[in-house]
């Protein structure tokens, strides 16, 4: 129900249904979202629609290790309990926890399953100074994620540098060597760049406030990830040169970005702070001629990294503003060209690129290039032909109407 969830879930596994591949799926979601349940509903059917059944499970988001080890088990009994029944025939396992679940599945009853990484997780747990701070914990930690790629029959990353540490055996090897990068998949046939007229997603008080301005885009939450302090600061110098320059936030943090915004010196006619559905966000980037993309520079961590909101950028006509996360994010902004990297963070670098932006003239060509290069790396299209790959070599030709495809439309509840 996140938008980074419906993004690189719902549709990649929309399209592998489309070509055969019956799914099921069980995800954590946090309580705030499950009480949404018109949202639930919305999601629910257009999953039964595909054929595909959902298990909502609630997700204790309290962040300790406790709520951790609760929100596994969680889905370690319901994988189980799937797996006994020989229900499945194989586990697409997203992330981490999806891991831990599927390796118990494959411990327990021989389940296969694809270990679709999306991070380097107990590194970053590691950076941040939890849970693993003790030689015996990360020992521990270690041995089971050398398992989750040992026992795999296929491992997807969402970098090259990550597939490269996978070959190369820093975590032992996969059964099977099926070792494939699929990055973040946006769909190029929605993400378009669309005239503002077109944009009836987005209130027409903001598109006719947004008329004619230079609009920069912060998507996103405050985390850890972001160098938001760096970003606003490049943001400020930006609209110090240009009256006509707005800032466009998009963002559940509204509160947060506001205090800011004004701590840092911008007025509120500079800035507009809103948040978007994930099935609106091609509108709303439609909007925007330089999305900010600063991140946290390089680490162990980073290096399985990539973020979503780089191929929505580009397939939208969005020129990021990169800075950090790892050196395979910035090359893509270098060989797409529509954007540029930033050496470093420091003040007159910021001010050099606010420079650059404001005296930067904005040719649909650039864009358009930008887009077309980035199509078969980034495009749901291409995920899916690589996912399809992936599934063959991983479980054979798992298709038979038996497995799946079954789910039942729901009645819409009551208000």
């Amino acid at each position: 129900m996140e938008a980074l969830g419906f993004s690189q879930v719902v549709r990649v596994i929309e399209g592998l249904a489309e070509r055969g591949w019956p799914y099921e799926v069980v995800s954590l979601e946090k309580p705030d979202d499950l009480m949404r349940v018109g949202r639930v509903f919305e999601i629910r059917s257009r999953l039964a629609r595909a054929g595909i059944g959902w298990t909502a499970l609630p997700w204790s988001v309290g962040g300790t290790a406790r709520d951790a080890l609760q929100n596994e088990m969680a889905l370690v009994k319901v994988a189980l309990a799937r797996a006994k029944q020989g229900r499945i025939g194989g586990i697409h396992a997203r992330a981490y926890h999806g891991g831990f679940a599927a390796l118990a599945c494959r411990v327990a009853w021989g389940t296969p399953y694809l270990f679709d990484t999306r991070s380097y997780w107990f590194d970053e747990r590691l950076e941040e100074g939890r849970w693993f701070t003790s030689p015996l914990r990360l020992g521990i930690a270690r041995g089971v994620e050398h398992q989750l790629f040992a026992q795999a029959s296929g491992v997807v990353t969402l970098t090259e540098l990550q597939a490269s540490d996978v070959r190369s055996g820093r975590f032992g090897s996969s059964r099977h060597e099926v070792v494939q990068c699929i990055t973040t998949c946006a769909d190029f046939e929605d993400f378009v760049r669309r005239p503002p007229r077109q944009c009836r997603r987005v209130p027409e008080s903001i598109r006719g406030a947004l008329q004619g301005k230079r609009v920069l885009g912060l998507i996103g939450s405050i985390n850890r990830s972001y160098l938001v302090d760096e970003t606003l600061a490049l943001v400020r110098s930006v609209l110090r040169r240009d009256e006509q320059a707005h800032l466009l936030v998009l963002s559940g943090q509204s509160d947060e970005y506001a205090r800011r915004l004004t701590a840092t010196g911008i007025s509120a006619d500079r800035f507009t702070l809103t948040r978007a559905d994930h099935e609106a966000m091609p509108e709303w980037l439609s909007l925007i001629d330089w999305g900010m993309l600063l991140l946290n520079p390089d680490s162990s961590a980073k290096r399985a990294s990539m973020p979503t909101k780089l191929a929505e950028f580009l397939a939208c006509g969005v020129r990021p503003v990169q800075f950090g996360c790892n050196s395979e994010v910035s090359d893509w902004v270098k060989n797409t060209g529509s954007g540029f990297v930033l050496a470093d963070v420091r003040p007159h670098t910021l001010e050099a690129a606010a420079e650059r932006i404001v005296t930067t003239t904005l040719e649909d060509e650039v864009a358009s290039r930008a887009r077309s290069l980035a199509a078969p790396h980034f495009s749901l299209e291409s995920g899916l032909d690589k996912y399809e790959h992936v599934l063959t070599r991983t479980f054979g030709e798992l298709r038979p109407a038996a497995l799946g495809n079954r789910a039942e439309i729901p009645s819409r509840p009551a208000t």
